[in-house]
């Protein structure tokens, strides 16, 4: 099962403009309708949710083409959110200082051990699916399955190889995606082999490096009738500031948020890892899943390390890496 690297960042390829388009075409955006959208000149036909007008699908376009695709492991995602978020009503929750009373995942790995938070409010079937696993002991033992390095590790499967998970019906999940959580450092985000699903697997994000000129790039788009910024600054800094992968948002469901820990994840997120199967070269499991609920003084709270980030040039060496796999030559020429 092995990754396909091509088309990580659209912020390192000069040709990002055509992966922009394909993107936009690739990915149906639910119960949309169409409408034109015009980039610096190029004229896109891009879905648009209609909510007044609040709502800037193009973000779908612009954000999506940085996750994986391909032969991916978290790629070939068809299903993506964005074009539903109404970012007048954002909140960034994962920036905020969590809620008396609110879940907590004490997660402890023969790495160390990572405390999280989790966001019942906003994926309920998704974490009561994880807490209720947690309180059967069903991760206890559980290996991490798939890791990239810096960017993401993905544990939870009931089989060694990572191909099923579980569910209280066996049913997948449906996403909970929420315009106020995304896929910043720590975070924690749902997934299966059914895209637009979850189940008992999830994933663990790291960070990707977003330059001064990126951010500029990203602040340039503007909707043309209105001519407004499409891309709040607020969320750009954050992907900054906070660390993130932006291509996960929207695609799979942000579920809990680690507040603690972070030297331990980085230790896990830059593991070695077989490059065609995505396997940790040394055992990486999960000991112990314990659930238990914030209250002040409990739980230190801790700021993600800022500078474990996968940079450009890495980037880059992964590409060349993955030069001859499946998709690159005839998605990406």
């Amino acid at each position: 099962m092995g990754l396909g690297i091509e088309n990580l960042l659209y912020f390192y390829k000069i040709d990002f403009f055509y992966k922009l388009i394909s993107a936009v075409t690739d990915y149906p955006l639910g119960q949309n309708v169409y409408k034109k959208h015009k980039l610096k000149g190029i004229q896109l036909e891009i879905q648009k949710k209609i909510s007044g007008g609040k709502t800037p699908a193009v973000l779908a376009g612009i954000i999506t083409v940085t996750a994986f695709s391909g032969c991916s492991m978290l790629g070939n995602q068809t299903t993506n959110a964005l074009g539903t978020y109404d970012f007048t009503q954002m909140d960034l929750v994962q920036l905020n200082k969590p809620s008396e009373g609110q879940d907590v995942a004490v997660i402890e790995t023969n790495l160390g051990t990572i405390t999280a938070v989790l966001y019942a409010e906003f994926a309920p079937k998704t974490v009561a699916n994880f807490k209720k696993r947690a309180e059967e002991g069903f991760y206890d033992g559980k290996p991490f399955f798939a890791l990239q390095k810096g960017i993401y590790a993905i544990t939870g499967a009931s089989n060694d190889e990572g191909t099923e998970g579980v569910t209280d019906d066996g049913k997948f999940i449906e996403n909970e995606c929420s315009v106020n959580l995304w896929p910043f450092k720590g975070a924690l985000l749902g997934y299966s082999s059914q895209q637009g699903y979850s189940d008992s697997r999830f994933f663990f994000t790291g960070a990707l490096e977003i330059t001064e000129e990126n951010k500029k790039e990203l602040r340039g788009y503007t909707d043309q009738e209105t001519s407004a910024q499409v891309i709040p600054d607020e969320l750009i800094t954050a992907f900054e500031k906070r660390g993130s992968v932006p291509g996960f948002a929207g695609t799979y469901t942000v579920f809990g948020q680690v507040i603690n820990g972070f030297d331990t994840l980085d230790k896990i997120l830059w593991s070695a890892s077989d490059k065609n199967t995505m396997k940790p070269l040394e055992e990486i499991k999960i000991v112990k899943v314990t659930l238990d609920s914030y209250k002040d003084g409990k739980f230190t709270i801790e700021e993600p390390t800022s500078d474990k980030y996968l940079t450009a040039e890495e980037i880059a060496e992964l590409q060349n890496e993955s030069n001859g796999l499946c998709c690159m030559d005839s998605n990406w020429k």
